[in-house]
């Protein structure tokens, strides 16, 4: 099995199966309140991780340098850190994976400077067409980070060149 996440805060986690590539399990990325701030909730993700299978690659979205704003590339280096601080801590098996890397594999001539979340939804929709990417039955829009989490799963089972700690 392969976990792809997207780890942002509204990320997702996707897990899919190493043989065939179908979704197994989907979830957004857990969130809490802390000190009036919301970050990733590491003990939520634990326990998703924990209800599935045992052997699994964690692939995990490093943070971008630069974004809209330094609060935003605050955010995703924290949420990154305790994603990864959870993994070592566990001794999972991680892949990082930059975001230029997954994006150009998976959506060629789709990526940047195109939108990039239209191309990404319409490459899952075409790799997996049964899979509903709403974050819940109320929402009428595709969750991003559940579709990002899915290509970057799918991106390391296309055994693309892996990026960062081979196992923690």
């Amino acid at each position: 099995m392969i976990i792809g996440v997207d780890n942002g805060l509204n990320g997702g986690l996707v897990a899919i199966s190493k043989q065939t590539g179908a979704v197994i399990e989907k979830t957004v990325m857990p969130t809490l309140h802390r000190c009036k701030k919301r970050e990733t909730d590491t003990r939520k993700v634990y326990e998703w991780v924990m209800a599935l299978e045992s052997d699994f690659i964690f692939a995990i979205e490093e943070p971008l340098h630069h974004a809209k704003s330094s609060q935003a590339v605050r955010s995703m280096a924290i949420s990154f850190g305790k994603l990864l601080g959870l993994a070592e801590s566990r001794q999972w098996d991680v892949q990082c994976v930059k975001v230029r890397n997954w994006q150009k594999a998976m959506l060629g001539h789709l990526a940047p400077p195109y939108d990039t979340k239209k191309a990404a939804l319409g490459v899952a929709n075409m790799l997996a067409p049964e899979e509903c990417w709403l974050k819940s039955k109320r929402c009428s829009k595709p969750h991003d980070g559940m579709v990002d989490a899915f290509l970057i799963a799918r991106y390391i089972r296309k055994g693309h060149a892996l990026v960062g700690y081979d196992k923690l």
